[in-house]
């Protein structure tokens, strides 16, 4: 151990939980980090997966895309992507596409078929999460 850095038997009982408030900040920075990258990962490939065409003329669906969050509490970081500016109620019926009159399937618009964008996106914000915290924690 190096004579610099020895703690006097004394101090020990006070340098332990300071070393270990240390040590767990750090590790949640790492963590926020971690799931900044999964949101941004999953607003991008969301992104991908609309193009005009998808029944959307205007593109206007995709400016309305939004990653939003952050600190709820501490030591509770969340990240979250959604629709804003009242287009969300597109989302569905891109995924779905509408019901038929009579309820008994779903119909998709004339231009196109179902775009599973949310899928995509939820399917790749996990998976950067996964590769995220296996680097961090060494499970990989």
């Amino acid at each position: 151990m190096n004579a610099k850095a020895a703690i006097p038997v004394e101090q020990v009982g006070d340098a332990i939980p300071k070393l270990l408030f240390e040590w767990a900040d750090g590790e949640e920075k790492k963590l926020q980090e971690a799931v900044d990258e999964a949101a941004q990962a999953c607003d991008k490939e969301i992104k991908q997966h609309l193009r005009k065409g998808h029944g959307l003329r205007t593109g206007d669906y995709r400016k309305h895309f939004k990653v939003g969050g952050g600190w709820v509490k501490k030591h509770h970081y969340r990240r979250e992507w959604h629709v804003g500016g009242g287009r969300h109620r597109l989302t569905h019926l891109l995924e779905y596409g509408h019901a038929t009159v009579d309820g008994t399937g779903r119909v998709t618009g004339r231009e196109t078929k179902e775009v599973k964008h949310i899928e995509y996106g939820r399917q790749i914000a996990e998976q950067v999460l996964d590769e995220c915290l296996s680097g961090l924690w060494g499970d990989g």
